[in-house]
């Protein structure tokens, strides 16, 4: 819950989210939290070898989908609403996401499918863990000169 809390102070430092008027409901993470640990639980008992646990992968997948699902974000009830803040639940998941991986930047491009995915897909935890590896190993992976010979 720390980490998915650090993650929202995060980005409204950095100004991602506009913090007027729109705060972190602690109970909605909680219950993010409760449902991803569940589904956790549920695809380890059926996909996964006795004595394993889940990977940052599958953290990342599954706290994802359950933030994306719950919407902690809230909004007061007099705040007006603007584009930040309609998508401000899928920036805070695909940024939920980044925080389990092992990467020092986000793809733009990227970014702009997850956070279209977040807002308005129902995917599954194995799905996004799945995407959440190749996104670290896309964000790794070293980037290719372009030399040209004459």
């Amino acid at each position: 819950m720390r980490q998915v809390a650090s993650v929202y102070d995060l980005l409204i430092k950095k100004k991602e989210l506009d913090s007027n008027g729109i705060y972190l409901s602690k109970v909605a993470v909680a219950q993010a939290i409760d449902n991803a640990l569940k589904d956790m639980a549920r695809m380890s008992d059926f996909h996964l070898p006795v004595g394993k646990t889940p990977d940052r992968h599958k953290y990342a997948g599954f706290v994802a989908k359950w933030v994306a699902k719950c919407r902690p974000i809230q909004m007061d009830n007099n705040t007006q609403i603007n584009s930040q803040r309609l998508w401000a639940n899928a920036t805070f998941a695909m940024f939920v996401m980044a925080s389990f991986l092992d990467m020092e930047s986000i793809d733009y491009k990227l970014s702009e499918y997850l956070k279209y995915w977040f807002q308005f897909r129902d995917e599954r935890g194995e799905t996004l863990s799945l995407i959440a590896y190749c996104w670290e190993e896309i964000g790794s992976a070293p980037v290719a000169s372009s030399t040209s010979k004459s």
